[in-house]
């Protein structure tokens, strides 16, 4: 059966690549995951899948609660996958601990005349390996056009004296033949290196110096072929993705993730024109059901990542009985920050547009916090409001900035859902055992407190109510006879 904190988080699935971490009663990691598109992959698990392998069906039933981590690309989803599961060694989870799942791209730079392959396995023999990559069938194209830019040798065991076709064909410089120096094959592979390393710009640049100046000498076919050098060198650079480099005599998965969150900090703070990243952010949503049970949430992201302990939530008084988004705003605002001495956020994020935005402002500088920024965020075309500004900030479809503010507004609709939907379970059940004989306002809290919601107290049989502390044999077949009188008047 679903929970309800399973069921709100799905309905609230990103069509998005990331990762998904399952987790079980006592909130252990029992399960990490990667996906293309959240939404699709998260929710198979949750669906009635004859298909479902044993094993699923296991996990599946032992799922209380899970989260999910947004990311740019497949690539950058598989490598904070293998981070997570490596870290904590999930139940369910193919151990990953020989690294043979996905393929790498090892240079040979102990060797003197080194060489680059496609391998599925890590030794540690002072190579550089660079993957793990997704799709294998473009990293043979990755490394067909990387030995055409550079023209390496491709032979296991180096034979002097002995040529073989790649040299005769001008796709090797015939270390062999010794038609190329030491130092000048290496300086070759350290273009390589900086390519592999993402650091392509200083490549394009070495190649269009290198190209600019055989052009002053009047060597065109050395211009030509530097210049094709350099449109395959950035053209490679789309599809080459570095995600792992050895350190310490040990491999390990390179910090790109964490270091993204970082940067998505950075970013959203330049694109807001923030004087300092914005470090710890609060954000505000309002829920309720044309008036009724008006409830507020704020939920804290530190360093991009959830801290639910500072999480709150707050039953709104003001707008109660008639929806008044403008005037909710400024009751939970003026809970949260009406006191001068009250601890201050580096960004304030308000789930709304200009209205919204409006309101807050009110309360928020009005108790004389006047240095933190406060912004709203539009759902509808994602733009975001600043103060004075009257033109919004539209952030770029695929930046992680973009991601990190959709995540902290996203927890903020999923924490005042939840909550809303609580309060008004709980006076959907109230009424209904208003009308059965014996049960008064203690039993009902504790049918509400054991059960949660009325379709399982429906569900529910005689003995199982009556064991609860509290209750006795009578009131709980009153409880039991109610419903199946009920069932049949519906049928």
């Amino acid at each position: 059966m679903i929970n309800e904190i399973i069921a709100e988080k799905l309905a609230l699935l990103p069509n998005s690549p990331g990762v998904y971490i399952m987790k079980d009663a006592e909130g252990t990691i029992i399960y990490v995951g990667k996906a293309v598109v959240l939404k699709n992959r998260v929710s198979q698990y949750f669906q009635n899948n004859k298909s479902h392998s044993a094993k699923v069906k296991a996990m599946v039933a032992r799922i209380a609660d899970f989260d999910i981590i947004m990311v740019g690309t497949e690539v950058e989803a598989l490598i904070l996958e293998c981070k997570l599961i490596k870290k904590y060694r999930p139940k369910y989870n193919i151990s990953l601990k020989d690294d043979k799942m996905y393929p790498y791209l090892k240079v040979t730079t102990k060797e003197d005349f080194p060489r680059v392959f496609i391998t599925r396995k890590l030794v540690k023999d002072g190579s550089r390996y660079f993957g793990p990559y997704t799709d294998a069938g473009a990293l043979k194209d990755c490394l067909k056009l990387l030995k055409r830019m550079f023209p390496l040798r491709s032979c296991r065991n180096l034979r002097p004296g002995q040529s073989c076709l790649e040299y005769h064909i001008r796709r090797c410089l015939a270390p062999c033949l010794g038609k190329v120096s030491r130092q000048e094959y290496r300086s070759m592979i350290r273009k390589v290196l900086l390519f592999l390393d993402g650091r392509t710009k200083q490549v394009e640049a070495e190649l269009k110096s290198q190209m600019e100046a055989a052009a002053d000498e009047l060597e065109f076919e050395l211009a030509a072929r530097l210049r094709d050098q350099l449109l395959a060198v950035q053209k490679l650079s789309e599809m080459q993705k570095l995600v792992a480099k050895p350190r310490d005599d040990e491999f390990v998965i390179q910090e790109k993730v964490h270091a993204q969150t970082i940067g998505a900090m950075e970013e959203l703070g330049e694109y807001l024109g923030l004087a300092v990243p914005p470090y710890r952010m609060e954000c505000f949503d309002i829920s309720h059901n044309q008036g009724s049970e008006t409830v507020a949430s704020m939920v804290v992201f530190e360093g991009g990542t959830a801290k639910k302990s500072d999480y709150r939530r707050f039953k709104i008084r003001s707008a109660e009985g008639k929806p008044d988004d403008f005037k909710s705003m400024r009751e939970v605002t003026m809970r949260r920050y009406g006191a001068e001495d009250a601890d201050m956020p580096d960004l304030i994020v308000i789930d709304g547009g200009k209205g919204q935005l409006s309101s807050a402002l009110e309360i928020i500088r009005g108790a004389g916090h006047l240095d933190v920024p406060v912004v709203g965020l539009a759902k509808r075309e994602e733009e975001i409001f600043c103060e004075g500004e009257s033109e919004p900030v539209i952030l770029p479809r695929d930046s992680q900035a973009l991601f990190l503010i959709q995540r902290i507004r996203d927890e903020a609709h999923r924490f005042a859902i939840t909550y809303h939907r609580k309060l008004r379970g709980k006076r959907n059940l109230v009424s209904v055992l208003d009308h059965i004989e014996g049960i008064g306002p203690k039993r009902r809290q504790l049918l509400y407190e054991h059960y949660g919601t009325i379709d399982r107290i429906r569900e529910a049989a005689a003995e199982e109510m009556a064991a609860i502390p509290g209750m006795n044999r009578p009131s709980a077949e009153a409880v039991y006879n109610f419903f199946r009188a009920q069932e049949k008047l519906t049928n």
